[in-house]
C-alpha cells in the first residue's frame, strides 16, 4: 500500500514536471488554428501607379492582398485611370509625442504620409537590453518596414494596395489626418493619439464606398530584438486573437511553415502581433462592428528560428466609415486590462487543456503581485520571497492534515499488511477485512490519495508564475541582490542550486522516522536533480519564489518528522497485535 501511494505521488510529479517541457517549450503554442487552412481566395495586387496614386516607394507588401473568404464579390470594378489633377505629394513624417511635462511617459508616434501608417514607435520608458541595461529606447518598427499596412476593396472590385500611396496630410495636435483620390473617391485615414500613453484611434472613411466594402489591415511581420537572450526573444514572436468562437489564441511563428496560410474564422475582437515584452494590438472598436476575419502567413526562414510572418485582418466599412483602436507598447498587464474587451489575455497562458485552470490564477497571481509592490512598498524581488511565505502559509494546515493522514497510513499499515497475508486466497474476504481496518481507524481507501492532494495545491501557483515570468514586462530589468534582471537566469545559478537543495532536504527530513523505501530514497535524488535541470535557466524571480517556498517548508517538516517519531511505538503495538491475531489463526487451523 505504502508503495502504491509512493508510485501514485512519483507518476504526478513526473508527468507535470518531465511533462513541462513539451507541454510548455521555448517556442509556445503550436498548435493549429480551426477552419480551412486554404479557405482565403489570394487576389492580384494591383501594381503601383495604375490605381492613380502617386508611387514613392517600393516596399514588399507580400501578404497583403488576401481578399475574405466571408465576403463575396460584386462585379463592379475600380478604374485604374490616373486623374489629370492628381497631385504629386512628398514623403513626410510626422511624430506624436507626449507632452513635455511626462517626456519620460508614454510613446512617440512616427507617422508616414506613404501608406498613411505608423512607421516607428519609440518607447520611452523601456531601454533596448540586446547590450546591456543602458541600449537605446525599444522601437517597434525596423528595416524600413512600417507597423501597419493598408489595403482597400470598394464595392467588390480589386484589392488597392495604399501602402505605396502618398496622402495629403494634416495635424491638429495629437490627430493626424492623411487623404488621398482613390479609385475615384476619396479615402481619410486619422490617428487620434491618447497624450502619454501607447494608444492611438484609428478611423477612416471611404467615399463612396458600399456596405460590403473592407480594409485590410497587416500587422508587424517581425519586431527587432529587444533582449539579452536574443534567441528566447525570437521564439517568443508569435500572433494571438480573441474571437466570438473561442478563447484567446496563441499562434507562434515557428508553429507557421514557410507559405503556411491559416484562417482565423470571425467575429474577431482583437488580434495582436507581438515579441516577448512588446505588442502591437488591433482592437474592434467597443460599441463598433467588429472584424470579419484575419489570416496568417509563415514568412520565410534564413535560420530555423522563425523571424518573419504576415498576419492580416478584415475590417468592414460600414456607411462609408471604418474604426479600430491601435496599442503599440509593452505588455504590462494594467494598461492591457484598462483597455477591457479581455485584452490583457494577449499572453493566453499556458497549453490549450489547462488554460482555463491557468488563466484565473495567472491574473490573480499578477493583481497580487502589483498590489503588494504598490500598496505595501516593496521590491518585486521582496514581494515574490514574501509571496512564497504566504502560499506556504496558507498551505500549512492542508500540509497538517496530509501528514496526520500519513502518519495514520503509516500506524494502519501493519493492520493492512497482516489481512492481506491471512486472506491472500479469499480476495472478496480480504477487501471485506480491509475496510472493516479503514473504518475502524476512520479512513477508507481513498484517503492516501487525497491526502497527496495538499502537497499538489501549490503547483498551479508555481506553473501561473512561470508562465507569467515568460511574458511580463513588470519584472523586467528588476534588480535584486547580485541579480540585475529578475526576468533573466541567476547569472551564478546560486538560485536554482539553493532550490535544488532545499528540496532535497525536505525529501530527507520526511524520510526520517518512516520504513525504509529504496524507492522513495531514489526519488529524493532524481525530483530535486530533475527541478534544477529545468529551472536553472528559467528566470531568476522564478527560482527566487520557489525557492522561499522550500525554506519555509524545512520547519514544518521537521516538526511532521517527529511527530511521526513519537508515533512510533504506537506502530509497534499495532504491528505486535497482528502478528499475534495472524498465530492464533494459524493455530485454530
Amino acid at each position: 500500500m505504502e508503495s502504491r501511494r509512493f508510485f501514485i505521488a512519483a507518476a504526478l510529479a513526473i508527468a507535470v514536471f518531465l511533462g513541462m517541457q513539451f507541454l510548455f517549450p521555448q517556442n509556445s503554442e503550436q498548435k493549429k488554428l480551426p477552419g480551412k487552412a486554404d479557405s482565403t481566395a489570394v487576389h492580384k495586387t494591383v501594381a503601383a501607379g495604375s490605381t492613380g496614386t502617386a508611387t514613392v516607394s517600393a516596399q514588399d507588401s507580400a501578404g497583403m492582398a488576401v481578399a475574405p473568404s466571408t465576403v463575396q464579390p460584386t462585379a463592379l470594378p475600380l478604374p485604374t485611370t490616373r486623374s489629370a489633377a492628381l497631385p504629386v505629394v512628398a514623403a513626410e513624417t510626422l511624430t506624436v509625442a507626449p507632452v513635455a511635462a511626462k517626456r519620460d511617459s508614454g510613446a512617440d508616434f512616427h507617422f508616414s504620409n506613404v501608406g498613411a501608417v505608423p512607421v516607428a514607435i519609440v518607447m520611452n520608458t523601456y531601454a533596448n537590453r540586446v547590450h546591456g541595461s543602458n541600449g537605446p529606447k525599444v522601437q517597434l518598427g525596423s528595416d524600413g518596414n512600417s507597423i501597419l499596412k493598408y489595403q482597400l476593396v470598394t464595392n467588390g472590385g480589386q484589392p488597392v494596395d495604399l501602402s505605396h500611396t502618398a496622402f495629403q496630410s494634416a495635424r491638429d495636435g495629437n490627430i493626424v489626418t492623411y487623404s488621398t483620390p482613390v479609385a475615384g473617391g476619396d479615402v481619410r485615414i486619422q490617428y487620434a493619439t491618447v497624450p502619454d500613453s501607447f494608444i492611438s484611434h484609428v478611423t477612416g472613411t471611404v467615399a463612396g464606398a458600399k456596405n460590403g466594402s473592407y480594409v485590410i489591415v497587416q500587422l508587424p511581420q517581425t519586431f527587432a530584438a529587444t533582449e539579452p537572450d536574443t534567441a528566447d526573444d525570437r521564439n517568443s514572436l508569435a500572433f494571438a486573437f480573441l474571437t466570438k468562437r473561442e478563447a484567446a489564441r496563441n499562434v507562434t511563428f515557428h508553429s507557421l511553415d514557410p507559405g503556411e496560410k491559416q484562417l482565423v474564422e470571425g467575429p474577431v475582437t482583437w488580434i495582436v502581433a507581438k515579441s516577448k515584452y512588446f505588442v502591437v494590438g488591433l482592437l474592434a472598436p467597443k460599441k463598433g462592428p467588429e472584424f470579419t476575419e484575419a489570416t496568417l502567413v509563415g514568412g520565410p526562414r534564413a535560420t530555423k528560428i522563425a523571424t518573419h510572418a504576415t498576419g492580416t485582418v478584415v475590417i468592414p466599412v460600414v456607411n462609408g466609415t471604418f474604426a479600430f483602436d491601435m496599442y503599440a507598447g509593452p505588455q504590462e498587464w494594467k494598461k492591457l486590462n484598462a483597455l477591457g474587451r479581455d485584452f490583457d489575455q494577449v499572453n493566453p497562458y499556458g497549453w490549450a487543456f489547462v488554460r482555463p485552470l491557468m488563466q484565473p490564477i495567472a491574473t490573480s497571481v499578477i493583481r497580487l503581485v502589483l498590489w503588494m509592490h504598490r500598496a505595501l512598498n516593496l521590491s518585486y524581488g521582496l514581494v515574490l520571497i514574501a509571496l512564497g511565505l504566504l502560499v506556504r502559509l496558507l498551505m500549512w494546515p492542508l500540509y497538517q492534515t496530509s501528514m496526520k493522514t500519513s502518519i495514520k497510513m503509516q500506524i494502519l499499515q501493519p493492520e493492512l499488511t497482516a489481512v492481506q497475508n491471512k486472506y491472500k486466497e479469499d480476495p472478496e474476504k480480504q477487501r471485506a477485512e480491509i475496510m472493516k481496518v479503514y473504518q475502524s481507524h476512520g479512513m477508507n481507501p481513498l484517503s492516501p490519495l487525497l491526502g497527496c492532494l495538499p502537497s499538489l495545491l501549490p503547483m498551479p501557483i508555481l506553473l501561473a508564475l512561470f508562465f507569467v515570468f515568460r511574458n511580463t514586462i513588470e519584472f523586467r530589468g528588476v534588480p535584486f541582490w547580485w541579480m540585475s534582471d529578475l526576468s533573466v537566469r541567476d547569472p551564478y545559478y546560486i538560485l536554482p542550486l539553493l532550490m535544488g537543495a532545499s528540496m532535497y532536504l525536505i525529501s530527507w527530513i520526511g524520510m526520517r522516522n518512516t520504513p525504509p523505501n529504496p524507492q522513495a530514497k531514489m526519488m529524493s535524488y532524481i525530483m530535486p536533480a530533475m527541478f534544477t535541470l529545468f529551472l536553472y535557466r528559467e528566470a531568476a524571480g522564478l527560482n527566487l519564489y520557489y525557492a522561499t517556498q522550500n525554506l519555509a517548508t524545512l520547519p514544518q517538516q521537521w516538526h511532521l518528522s517527529r511527530t511521526r517519531g513519537m508515533s512510533k511505538p504506537k506502530a509497534v503495538v499495532a504491528t505486535k497485535d497482528a502478528a499475534a491475531t495472524g498465530t492464533k489463526g494459524k493455530e485454530k487451523g
